[in-house]
């Protein structure tokens, strides 16, 4: 709570709350300069408080642009990129025919269910597999019986839980990564499949675009049969495939976790300075 965090600040350190999640500990007049990072506001009320913060990091112009919409802040937000390890590399491997791809959570925003109607149109033509990659979530049950209600329950395998090296090892070796989200702040996703140079399709809506850029076939995520179209294509079209391998790992190059980190740094000074540190 608030005084916790109290307790811990010292005037001579810069406080980092690393997620507007806990903005909630923000307050006026902190010992010492605060700086907050902000990744999305699907949750309103965490903006509420983040004028009382020296300066706000942003994970995308979206979520900046979306933040001074909804709050009078001291200092423009810092927009800085997240990064992903070194591990998330292509690899010499041979790709699993017919192998889609999702790693996500199970909340509305993340678009599930449309995955799955739009996996139902593409196994009428291809056998295709989805390994879905994410915690089990309130809403498994009522997935479960949506797989079963559209005949899909045998194409979908359900992952829980991968390690980060089984993780990569599914990207390097899928025919395509989805991401059909309403919403991202970012969306890692996107970067680690495309930093493995798996080919990706996406929405067009968000953040997402700003990110991926022209490194995935992005489309509207109400558009589920440009979806099924888009998979297909890719299962389909190898010249296509290779090539949206290969825009991906162009893309990738945009996102470095060294000039991230340089970033975040020039923001501690600053505040600091603007306090009169030394």
């Amino acid at each position: 709570n608030r005084w916790q965090l109290r307790l811990m600040e010292r005037p001579d350190r810069v406080t980092h709350i690393i997620s507007n999640m806990h903005s909630f500990l923000l307050r006026p007049h902190a010992r010492c300069p605060t700086v907050i990072s902000c990744y999305d506001l699907g949750p309103r009320w965490t903006a509420e408080r983040m004028p009382f913060a020296d300066r706000v990091l942003a994970s995308s112009f979206d979520v900046k642009r979306e933040l001074e919409s909804l709050v009078r802040l001291p200092r423009e937000p810092e927009v800085v990129y997240l990064a992903v390890p070194p591990v998330y590399r292509p690899a010499d491997l041979p790709r699993v025919p017919d192998r889609i791809l999702f790693v996500g959570t199970e909340q509305k925003r993340k678009n599930v269910e449309g995955l799955f109607r739009i996996l139902a149109r593409v196994v009428k033509d291809r056998s295709a597999t989805l390994v879905k990659v994410g915690h089990r979530s309130v809403d498994r049950a009522r997935l479960l019986a949506l797989a079963r209600e559209l005949g899909i329950d045998r194409h979908v395998v359900w992952r829980d839980f991968v390690p980060e090296e089984e993780l990569v090892r599914l990207y390097q070796t899928s025919t395509v990564a989805v991401v059909p989200s309403f919403l991202e702040g970012f969306s890692m996703p996107c970067l680690e499949a495309m930093s493995t140079g798996c080919p990706l399709v996406a929405s067009n809506v968000s953040s997402i675009p700003e990110v991926v850029g022209d490194g995935g076939l992005l489309l509207d995520p109400r558009d589920e049969a440009a979806w099924a179209d888009g998979i297909l294509r890719i299962f389909q079209d190898p010249r296509f495939a290779t090539e949206l391998s290969r825009r991906a790992q162009e893309r990738s190059k945009a996102f470095s976790a060294e000039r991230s980190a340089a970033q975040v740094m020039r923001v501690y000074e600053e505040v600091w300075a603007e306090r009169g540190g030394a």
